[in-house]
């Protein structure tokens, strides 16, 4: 059996989508499955247990990338074609059923998900393999509490300031004993971010991620204690991993991407995600000020998350 998965570009939405997969892999045991997906969210599937390939598609200029997608999937026939991105291309493709999921803008992301697929619960994962989970293993000790720390993002109105960030680690140190910091993103994150998240820290406060692959660092989530990040596909890669994770937004929509679970918690701006939208959205300043370090502070020790 032969099932393909149209994946998301992004790397949130594509670890969003993985509850679905794992559903029809524990549905269908012995099928094998394609993804046709981007460069920087193919890797979520590199470890996959059930998976055939992985084609990774660059988005071209006039939609090209479109042909180049159809082209790769086009001379087989598919049981069974999951299309996340509600592209044309499924239409065309030689299947015996499919399923085209169409966003809805105002809704829960996994509620829609969990209703046009007539699934109760969506249970996320990102598979690891044993070297990564070995490092891991290596670098985590008993002996501390780690912190996972994401401060980048895509869109620089919904990132938190590095300042604050650096403040928060100060507060931490302050008023619990054994930490590590672990730092995660992206090296083009990194070159901007990381000098600014440990100024005045030894660097033996930190563990570094910043550029390793998405399962690697999934690997060290799992053995962790805490999240703390603005609203990403990082963010989404901390649920999925079984860590508690607080989530920081402001002018993106926690109502469609925030986790309704036990571990998973929002701390959003004072400004409600509609107060945003009244006013034009500068692109190149941060709207997260209103959360001050102190709040993320009293927010971990008030839900004794530490």
């Amino acid at each position: 059996m032969k099932i393909l998965i149209i994946s998301s570009n992004l790397i949130g939405d594509t670890i969003l989508s993985t509850g679905v997969v794992n559903y029809f892999h524990e549905k269908y045991p012995h099928a094998k499955f394609t993804f046709l997906v981007g460069p920087s969210a193919g890797q979520i599937y590199n470890n996959f247990p059930a998976k055939e390939k992985i084609i990774l598609v660059k988005k071209k200029k006039f939609n090209l990338h479109w042909l180049t997608m159809y082209s790769k999937v086009s001379k087989i026939n598919w049981d069974i074609v999951i299309d996340f991105r509600s592209s044309f291309i499924s239409y065309f493709l030689n299947k015996k059923k499919k399923y085209i999921f169409k966003k809805n803008k105002n809704l829960n992301h996994l509620e829609q998900l969990k209703f046009f697929f007539s699934i109760n619960k969506l249970s996320l994962s990102v598979f690891t393999n044993k070297n990564e989970e070995t490092e891991a293993n290596q670098k985590i000790s008993h002996e501390y509490k780690y912190i996972v720390l994401f401060p980048g993002g895509n869109w620089k109105p919904k990132i938190w300031p590095i300042e604050y960030f650096n403040k928060l680690i100060q507060f931490l140190n302050d008023n619990f004993t054994n930490l590590k910091f672990i730092i995660v993103g992206s090296l083009i994150e990194k070159k901007i971010y990381f000098d600014g998240i440990k100024k005045n820290f030894p660097d033996n406060l930190f563990i570094d991620l910043m550029g390793k692959s998405l399962t690697s660092t999934s690997a060290y989530m799992n053995k962790c204690n805490l999240f703390i990040g603005n609203d990403s596909g990082l963010m989404h890669l901390s649920v999925a991993s079984n860590l508690k994770t607080i989530a920081l937004f402001g002018p993106t929509n926690d109502k469609i991407y925030g986790h309704n679970n036990v571990n998973s918690f929002v701390i959003r701006t004072k400004e409600s995600y509609e107060d945003f939208y009244k006013n034009t959205i500068d692109i190149k300043k941060s709207y997260m000020n209103s959360i001050e370090p102190e709040d993320v502070l009293n927010f971990i020790m008030k839900n004794n998350l530490l």
